[in-house]
């Protein structure tokens, strides 16, 4: 199986990322609640497209009725 590089960089930033919160994910989940209240604009979760909505969880097409 062929090594992805995007995820392996992803993998990689992800573990430098917990490595400067000492594996605390309680620490990294505080200091990015806290990131948001101090944004300036609130974070919005993205918007479900039409087309998302009609895959099944197998990835399959269902009608909607």
């Amino acid at each position: 199986m062929k090594i992805d590089p995007i995820v392996e960089e992803l993998d990689r930033l992800r573990a430098e990322q917990m490595e400067s919160y000492h594996f605390d994910f309680e620490a990294f989940y505080r200091d990015l609640k806290e990131q948001e209240r101090l944004s300036p604009q609130p974070i919005q979760a993205p918007q479900v497209s039409p087309t998302s909505e009609r895959v099944g969880s197998a990835g399959r097409y269902t009608a909607r009725r």
